[in-house]
């Protein structure tokens, strides 16, 4: 089942289909300040409410799974999809490139498109490449919003799709005290370490795999270098003629889209590993 539910969403979230709606990362921060502070448990366990705030959903959603819905294979299904889905995200990453690169070409790029302004606050932005900036944040905005929770997923069934997604709402909450936001963070790069390597080396698969390699080799493998390494393995997996654009055409968007293209194929790579997994009757 889980190759069914992945598949399907991964084809929803990286064509045009839009669950943005449904999609928010901002719940879970709120949860947690109502519980610490409206309901006292940061007073009772202190940075262990960080814990309790993140513990009750999941051990929720396990119930429900494991109990509730035991009985129904059709409903434990499509409340996997619905919970996949709601998991992935915030927002709707292909149409967010879609708007940012028509809205740059309308402007023929002297104004500034406001779609992707947020993908660079977790990139170097010095770079020789004015275009590069842009294809690092489309490999990190992918893993954090599609990829990972997904592994999480194949791995840990709902919960650990629901765990990715409240470990990442709250490493981006500004309103955390700075041991809780400390102690996100660092969940935050424990789960997203895996998934970025392996969506790496996916890419690999899917672009250049002899540069990639040299990238992940170069790279230590501390928590927190996992975002600079996705972004130096797009690159790596790229070489620049394939994303120069055609006579008359425009290279910074020819380079997102070859960057989105890339990710896409990087994906499949790994739709068709769990596909051969769940034929062996592994996933």
């Amino acid at each position: 089942m889980s190759f069914l539910v992945v598949f399907i969403c991964c084809v929803a979230e990286l064509t045009y289909l839009s669950f943005a709606p449904f999609q928010s990362g901002q719940w879970i921060a709120s949860w947690h300040i109502w519980l610490a502070d409206e309901i006292g448990f940061r007073r009772w366990f202190g940075r262990g409410s960080l814990l309790v705030s993140l513990a009750i959903p999941c051990v929720l959603v396990g119930y429900i799974f494991s109990c509730v819905l035991d009985g129904s294979s059709v409903l434990t299904f499509l409340a996997a999809i619905a919970l996949l889905l709601f998991c992935t995200g915030p927002g709707d990453l292909a149409r967010e490139i879609e708007s940012y690169t028509s809205n740059y070409l309308d402007t023929e790029g002297d104004q500034p498109a406001p779609d992707m302004a947020n993908f660079l606050n977790n990139v170097n932005t010095n770079d020789a490449d004015p275009d590069r900036p842009y294809m690092r944040a489309i490999a990190l905005e992918a893993n954090d919003r599609l990829f990972a929770p997904m592994f999480w997923f194949s791995i840990l069934g709902p919960v650990g799709a629901l765990l990715f997604c409240m470990s990442r709402g709250l490493q981006q909450s500004k309103d955390l005290p700075d041991a809780e936001a400390h102690s996100t963070e660092r969940l935050y790069d424990v789960l997203i370490w895996i998934p970025a390597r392996l969506l790496g080396f996916g890419l690999g698969l899917a672009g250049t795999l002899g540069p990639v390699m040299r990238t992940l080799a170069e790279h230590d493998y501390g928590l927190s270098r996992s975002a600079a390494l996705l972004g130096d393995v797009l690159i790596a997996a790229l070489d620049r003629h394939e994303y120069d654009a055609p006579d008359g055409g425009d290279d910074h968007v020819a380079s997102i889209n070859a960057a989105f293209s890339l990710v896409k194929s990087g994906f499949v790579v790994w739709l068709v590993v769990l596909a051969l997994l769940a034929a062996a009757g592994i996933a």
